[in-house]
């Protein structure tokens, strides 16, 4: 019996028992806690700073948010603003668990623009909280992080944040508000909204101070990272292998403490098999008994395996499954062993306090304990 034979049995046995349990118990399957993240981040030029170490420590704030209790599943949703004039208004990007999609938004942001003080604040906020595509279920905590460093523009005919935080509060969203810098007429406005939003005020320094943790581990895990990614068969349609490879691509050339919380959030996921997050990735759903080698489409397939018979397929196939197998439970024991010692270290060292991410994290980790989220101890 073949590698993905053996695979694909053993995933139907374990969900036919799966089924089964649930037949005679009548106890419906329970689904993981979600958390949804929108970040409203003003990318005039003033905000490079700021926006460069958000895309260096946006998988380090979805790889500790993992660490709540329950471990939740985590969205993120994205909206950059600037000011009418510039190159946009706002970028808005839909909520989704495949956070690599986002992080490939994000680090395409590039700071410009601006220069006359108030910005697009209220748009920004009104697609945040009335364009985003946020979940109905009470069970969810759902929160909007304003970050910025000048106030809105009032002047213009548009709904203002006081009647759009009001939407928020109907829709259940948490609105925090985040300065960056000390532009003395941002604070009492970014203070009113977060009060308005049931949610927090920080004030950081302009460039976010955020820190780069190197670990001693990061080098490794970048290598067993980069075997990982090296197993992904981009599978559908042509769209959908090419988000696939740019996926891949763009974990590869992740720096190694990018690549290091990229890698230990997916290895956190509910699904194990999983490299890249989002679907398209053949080894996975093979691996996940999603898809069986005898239903594969030639069209969804990428050229190279179009090219092999359908018993060097399985072949390539059955070796990227052991080659994956192999590379994460590696990954798995150095993710923990980097896990303990960032712990460690930030136990023994006077971390800044004021950091973006580290404001964002805090400020999740109180909020959500209302729809029963704890921090481990």
């Amino acid at each position: 019996m073949s590698l993905i034979t053996r695979v694909t049995s053993i995933a139907l046995f374990a969900s036919l028992c799966a089924g089964a349990a649930l037949a005679r118990t009548n106890i419906p399957d329970e689904q993981p806690k979600r958390i949804q993240v929108a970040f409203v981040l003003d990318t005039t030029g003033s905000m490079s700073g700021l926006l460069e170490g958000a895309k260096r420590k946006i998988w380090s704030i979805a790889n500790n948010l993992k660490g709540l209790e329950p471990s939740p599943e985590i969205e993120f949703a994205l909206i950059g603003y600037r000011d009418k004039g510039d190159a946009y208004v706002t970028k808005t990007y839909q909520m989704t668990a495949d956070l690599q999609d986002i992080y490939g938004k994000l680090i395409a942001f590039r700071a410009g623009g601006g220069g006359d003080t108030p910005e697009s604040v209220n748009q920004a906020l009104r697609e945040a909280i009335y364009d985003i595509d946020w979940s109905d279920d009470d069970e969810v905590f759902r929160v909007a992080f304003l970050v910025g460093d000048a106030p809105p523009h009032m002047d213009y005919q548009e709904d203002q944040y006081p009647a759009i935080i009001e939407r928020a509060q109907e829709k259940d969203i948490v609105v925090n508000a985040i300065q960056a810098g000390t532009m003395r007429s941002t604070t009492p406005i970014w203070k009113e909204i977060a009060s308005l939003g049931g949610g927090d005020f920080a004030q950081i320094e302009q460039s976010g101070g955020m820190q780069v943790v190197v670990t001693p581990f990061d080098e490794e895990i970048q290598q067993k990272n980069i075997e990982l990614n090296k197993t992904v068969i981009p599978y559908g349609n042509r769209a959908q292998q090419s988000r696939v490879r740019n996926k891949t691509a763009g974990a590869i050339a992740a720096a190694p403490s990018v690549a290091s919380d990229m890698a230990a959030y997916i290895s956190k996921s509910s699904e194990s098999s999983k490299v890249v997050t989002g679907a398209g990735d053949l080894t996975e759903e093979i691996m996940s008994g999603a898809l069986d080698v005898e239903s594969l489409e030639d069209e969804a397939l990428p050229q190279e395996l179009k090219e092999l018979s359908k018993d060097e397929r399985t072949e390539f196939i059955e070796g990227n499954i052991q080659k994956r197998q192999a590379a994460q439970g590696e990954l798995e024991s150095l993710v923990a062993k980097r896990d303990a010692w960032i712990e460690k270290k930030r136990a023994e060292a006077d971390t800044p306090a004021d950091s973006f991410d580290l404001k964002v994290e805090r400020m999740i980790e109180q909020q959500s304990a209302s729809k029963g989220f704890t921090a481990k101890e």
